[in-house]
């Protein structure tokens, strides 16, 4: 990794900036790697075998070195928060973001390098340097380097917030679970307010579903209506008996009746239809108000119905977030390079 000091003069604007990354990056470099050493040291196996064959240097760093650390590391820590309200400043003075709150949202891995007792997550803030560094190309990355960083950085990220995630939705889970009256307030906070959104659309709706139904089975309701009244014509009784006192003609009268009947029918199941298919319909929209306030109606069974499914669409949910993609990533990549 080397720098690029030509590139460094064309930022000239942000190099008092950029000259604080640099020295940002050393010390994280410092700070994490001094961490490292004394956590192997004093917390691990090797630490006493290092007292057992160096017992020396092992005290020698115990006595000078060991109860120092916390105070570099807070001297660090102030730093970093020094730099942080730095940076903000200059974001509300410059009104980089729209509201003087994002910044710490938005450079959420500033925030995080600051945290005590969590020093490792400082990675992050050296991993968003470098990048930032090497996309205005002051640090001169190897393409090997800068591959496996994006993609450890890409793994941290997805574990990270697919554990928000699980954590969320779990918290979902329980409130459903608890009997709370999620129906009931879905019903009166979600669906009750756009009434007339809704009715409106599904009346609509109808209407189109009718007119496009009916064109497209003219042929096939036409033939049933003439089927339903002939077969309601000659089983008719009254007409049987008038049929009987008319024994050379009630064939033909029945063939004449059952054609001007049929039409008939037809016509009218016509002209209804297209009544009906007319966009805005007060007659449809009765109906689909009608079927709001039948939908809305408190139901306890439906209410229960309702959360379940709820809670198994959460469970779908969580389990695809628990894939770990860049597992799949790596296979697909393991496959092609095997190919």
């Amino acid at each position: 990794m080397l720098i690029n000091w030509q590139a460094l003069k064309k930022h000239k604007k942000e190099t008092p900036l950029l000259i604080i990354d640099l020295i940002v990056l050393f010390l994280i470099v410092l700070n994490l790697s001094w961490l490292l050493i004394d956590s192997i040291l004093m917390n691990t196996g090797f630490g006493i075998l290092f007292a057992k064959y160096f017992p020396h240097l092992f005290h020698g760093y115990k006595t000078h070195y060991h109860p120092e650390l916390p105070v570099y590391d807070a001297v660090f820590t102030i730093f970093l928060l020094c730099e942080l309200a730095l940076r903000w400043a200059l974001a509300v003075y410059k009104k980089t973001y729209h509201r003087w709150f994002f910044y710490p949202f938005i450079h959420w891995y500033d925030v995080i390098a600051c945290l005590p007792s969590l020093q490792f997550l400082r990675l992050f803030r050296f991993v968003a340097v470098v990048y930032r560094m090497h996309q205005l190309e002051i640090l001169v990355l190897g393409k090997r380097i800068i591959e496996t960083s994006q993609k450890y950085y890409g793994i941290v990220i997805e574990e990270i917030s697919d554990r928000i995630v699980l954590n969320v939705l779990d918290g979902v889970q329980k409130e459903l679970q608890a009997n709370n009256p999620v129906a009931k307030q879905l019903r009166e906070t979600v669906l009750v307010p756009q009434k007339e959104v809704i009715t409106h659309w599904l009346a609509n709706r109808i209407s189109a579903l009718t007119d496009t139904a009916y064109h497209q089975h003219e042929v096939e309701l036409e033939n049933y209506l003439h089927k339903v009244t002939y077969e309601a014509i000659r089983h008719n009784k009254e007409w049987l008996s008038i049929k009987k006192r008319l024994p050379f003609v009630g064939g033909l009268i029945e063939s004449e009746l059952n054609s001007i009947v049929g039409s008939l029918v037809n016509s009218i199941a016509a002209h209804i239809l297209h009544d009906l298919s007319q966009p805005n319909n007060a007659a449809l929209h009765d109906l689909a108000d009608a079927a709001f306030e039948t939908f809305t109606l408190s139901d306890a069974e439906m209410d229960k119905a309702i959360e379940q499914i709820a809670i198994e669409a959460i469970d779908i949910i969580k389990a695809q977030v628990a894939v770990q993609q860049w597992k799949l990533d790596e296979l697909k990549e393991k496959n092609e390079n095997l190919a």
